[in-house]
């Protein structure tokens, strides 16, 4: 067999860095079906869209300023027309799918054992500079934002260009700087305009020659035997993760994880987490089933597995055993600050995004009171219009800020109701968050600005109503909690697909999200790219917008069911473990979003970039000791050896065992707190102030110390209050932890500046 490599291969390494997708797509279709692997041949719509995309922006440019261009059913320009426009006797300026073939063997391939496939890039560009032919490589992507793996396309490009005017003895050169042609900020996928984006090609050209010298002879040496139904020996590398989704050989690699197998036999790959290099780590180890790693006792202290695969592996190990059970099983994970343990009033969102238009697709909000559900709000866009986008999320999220003033008065009058907010994603936060930048000359989004950033869960901002305190932060995305605190028998992924069905086959859900076919995804259960293009361009057999409807409804319930399901572990448990403390939803009593203006907006964003720092510090400050410990922001397990008081504060000399001497904390470090790691104290922002300290630098003598620190607070704090009970309880105790808290000093002072302001004002 012959090896070929192409330019797409490249750029599929840079954008999958998957060595069996390298490997196979060095084989020719028959070799393939010979081996045999099966491959989805199918045209995707984000390649037909690519497609069409730089058809239309050809056609433009070609009315412009001129482009040659193959003959209809032609495959690449032909040779004598290729020749001529490098040799400058075209009269146009550009030419299109340049077959960039040399005849000769390119010297970036020798010694790989590979040849080069016929390579068409989109667009060369030739231009006189100084009297000296220039020739510069463009490529045109239906795409909002040119990634390093299409530049590493085009350096590719540029490096055959190079080869073949050299074969040619034509004098020139290729320019030094590469372009991607992409949809424009403002433009759609349907239009021709192109935004050019300008890069350097030498740090892209390093990059392909590294991969063509030292990792391409690698991967062609990985053997591929044919067999009876698969090959009979694959020796190449695989991992599959949510990226897989759009490769061709996704059907293939799936069946190593395939429901038909023992859970045990699956690869590695099924236990949701795992990275590429974590995988690799646990096959030199002879990790390489669900039941190995499974039974992998000792894996963080194995030799050479790297400090994330050791930070992780005791949680690796517990997905591998979910697997396994087909059940549910609790992560060492005891709390999280991220979800109450209650809420009377539960409102869920969903979102989709269209990637290509970068629109949303379409938004949901359902709302439920006691459980039971009180109305739901759903909009799909028609158009990829911003119209359309901004009408979306004001019917959606009008009704949802509609609901919580509500909540909000009949709390005025008297009521006592909790109220929360739940996305699934994290990601679906994201994109709210960018529609509604998109959107701040709408007054309908400008003017609600407030209450729309209460929607974005912790991990992005913190969306506190009253601006006040830390006990009202009132949006989760489930994804992570149920992450967080549980190991579930998925492959793969925690989509809410797998998560509810999960959940639904033990017992705790009744109604699991079961997308319809058209609907469903292998790693995510958000809209995909097929379903938006297939409504929005309005192709034949594509779901219509009550079809979308269906399915947004289902995810919702899917998502209120997955989280009365927690609120329900969480009271059944012998501990709590939700601790995000709420009180009554309030709105924030001195602000009126519906009158707001720039200085309002500013000391809005002011106070929600300080609360972030703060969620930042208490997500942390949740994770289990050895979590924080391992992380670099803890020491932990320290006993006291003795104290003493000195000019008002108390000095505390403490025993670090050898695993917590490998710290990020240091002398002088700022917002330190000293717990025995009871976390009703350490995640208690209230409480920081009575046990926070200082990390003294060492005495004289003492420098050189690791196995000892030394410590000081105020001693009224040392001898009263909480730290006082907490020290007599613990003292002869290896508890002790010293953490990374947080601290505003410039926050607060912006603030009130703006609040001044705003009263001096005429």
């Amino acid at each position: 067999m012959t090896l070929a490599l192409s330019a797409s291969t490249v750029k599929a390494w840079f954008q999958y860095r998957c060595e069996r997708k390298v490997r196979y797509e060095l084989f020719t279709d028959e070799e393939l079906a010979a081996l045999p692997i099966a491959a989805d041949v199918r045209e995707q719509s984000w390649a037909i869209l690519g497609v069409d995309y730089e058809e239309r922006v050809l056609r433009r440019l070609d009315r412009v300023e001129g482009v040659l261009r193959p003959q209809p059913g032609e495959f690449g320009l032909p040779e004598v027309d290729a020749i001529t426009f490098l040799r400058g006797r075209s009269r146009v300026p550009y030419a299109s799918q340049l077959n960039l073939r040399p005849r000769s063997p390119l010297g970036l391939l020798q010694g790989t054992g590979v040849a080069l496939k016929r390579v068409f890039p989109d667009l060369v560009k030739r231009e006189v500079v100084d009297g000296r032919a220039v020739f510069q490589i463009i490529d045109v992507k239906a795409t909002r934002r040119a990634t390093p793996f299409h530049k590493t396309q085009v350096a590719f490009y540029a490096r055959v260009l190079e080869a073949l005017l050299a074969e040619l003895g034509v004098d020139a050169e290729v320019n030094p700087v590469g372009v991607i042609w992409r949809i424009p900020d403002g433009g759609t996928a349907e239009g021709d305009e192109y935004h050019p984006e300008d890069f350097r090609l030498a740090p892209y050209l390093r990059l392909v020659d590294d991969f063509c010298s030292n990792l391409l002879p690698q991967i062609a040496s990985r053997a591929v035997e044919p067999g009876d139904g698969a090959p009979r020996r694959d020796e190449t590398f695989f991992h599959l993760y949510f990226k897989c989704e759009q490769c061709k050989f996704l059907e293939h690699c799936m069946g190593a994880i395939s429901d038909t197998l023992p859970p045990a036999n699956r690869d590695v790959s099924a236990v949701a987490g795992l990275t590429h290099e974590a995988k690799r780590a646990l096959q030199r180890l002879g990790v390489r089933r669900v039941g190995d790693l499974a039974r992998a006792a000792g894996l963080a202290a194995a030799p050479g597995i790297g400090w994330s695969l050791s930070r992780r592996a005791e949680l690796l190990t517990v997905r591998a055993n979910a697997i396994i059970a087909q059940q549910p099983h609790r992560t060492e994970e005891a709390h999280t600050y991220l979800m109450p343990p209650r809420a009377d009033a539960t409102l869920f969102v969903t979102v989709d995004h269209d990637p290509v238009d970068d629109r949303l697709a379409a938004i949901g909000y359902a709302y439920y009171r006691d459980g039971n559900r009180v109305h739901e709000v759903i909009r799909v866009p028609s158009t990829a219009g911003a119209i359309d986008e901004a009408t979306a999320m004001a019917e959606v999220l009008g009704q949802l800020v509609a609901d919580l003033v509500a909540i909000d008065a009949a709390n005025q009058a008297g009521g006592a109701l909790q109220a929360h907010i739940f996305l699934y994603e994290p990601s679906e936060a994201i994109r709210l968050q960018e529609a509604v930048g998109r959107h701040l000359d709408d007054t309908r989004i400008r003017n609600g600005l407030l209450h729309l950033v209460r929607l974005f869960p912790p991990e992005d901002v913190v969306p506190e109503p009253e601006f006040r305190g830390a006990h009202h932060l009132p949006a989760t995305a489930l994804r992570t909690v149920v992450e967080q605190l549980y190991a579930l028998p998925t492959q793969v992924s925690y989509d809410l697909r797998q998560v509810s069905q999960a959940l639904a086959a033990s017992g705790a859900l009744a109604e699991p999200y079961r997308p319809a076919p058209e609907f469903e995804r292998p790693f995510s259960s958000l809209l995909s790219i097929e379903v938006i293009r297939g409504f929005r361009e309005g192709r034949a057999g594509a779901p219509a917008a009550a079809e979308i409807q269906v399915d947004v409804s289902a995810r919702l319930h899917a998502l209120q069911q997955i989280a009365a399901w927690l609120f329900a572990e969480n009271a059944a448990a012998p501990a709590p473990m939700l601790r995000l403390s709420k009180r009554p939803f309030r709105l924030q009593a001195t602000f009126d979003p519906l009158n707001a203006d720039d200085l309002d907006l500013l000391l809005a964003c002011e106070l929600l970039e300080s609360r972030a720092g703060l969620l930042d510090a208490l997500i942390g400050l949740a994770q289990p000791a050895r979590r924080r410990r391992d992380a670099g922001r803890a020491l932990t397990g320290m006993s006291v050896l003795r104290h003493w008081p000195a000019r008002g504060r108390r000095y505390i000399i403490f025993r670090v065992p050898p695993e917590s001497r490998e710290t990020d904390l240091a002398p002088g470090g700022f917002n330190l707190i000293l717990t025995d790691d009871d976390p009703d104290l350490r995640l208690d922002p209230t409480s920081w102030g009575a046990i926070s300290c200082r990390f003294e630098r060492p005495g004289a003598g003492f420098e050189d110390r690791i196995d000892q620190i030394r410590v000081s607070m105020a001693d009224a704090d040392f001898s009263a209050g909480p730290f006082r009970t907490m020290f007599d309880r613990s003292n002869d105790l290896a508890v002790w932890c010293l953490d990374q808290a947080f601290g505003d000093a410039n926050g607060p002072r912006a603030a009130q500046f703006l609040v001044d302001l705003a009263r001096a004002r005429p």
